[in-house]
């Protein structure tokens, strides 16, 4: 089963589907939250409030190129990522700026003259 961020009133999709990554219960910060409970990330607070998590029905590509996979696996490394993005999690702006670094260097990775050879950008500790 593959999960979808969807905007709530219009069933609009926000991203593509993809598998939630194994650490989703530190992303939002909770542990033991059901996943029922993300198909509504009000709770989030008011940017999140038309916003949740669906599951739907498929299976992720089957990257056939070096350069799909690299690219799956930027695209994983960027969703590992997003707790990162949320305007509450506790850094200096100083960790903050590593962070919005390192998306976009992964972002960007494809543009990289070794891809998908290159080395991965370093994630910030």
């Amino acid at each position: 089963m593959l999960w979808q961020l969807k905007r709530i009133s219009t069933n609009e999709a926000l991203n593509e589907a993809g598998k939630l990554p194994e650490n989703w219960e530190t992303i939002f910060g909770l542990s033991g939250l059901e996943t029922a409970q993300l198909n509504d990330l009000s709770w989030l607070g008011e940017n999140y409030a038309d916003m949740g998590w669906f599951e739907v029905e498929g299976d992720l590509p089957v990257a056939a190129t070096p350069e799909e996979l690299a690219w799956e696996t930027a695209k994983q490394r960027l969703r590992d990522s997003d707790w990162s993005m949320l305007p509450d999690v506790p850094m200096t702006s100083g960790e903050k700026n590593q962070w919005v670094e390192y998306r976009r260097q992964l972002r960007e990775i494809r543009l990289h003259p070794d891809f998908p050879n290159m080395a991965w950008p370093s994630k910030p500790e």
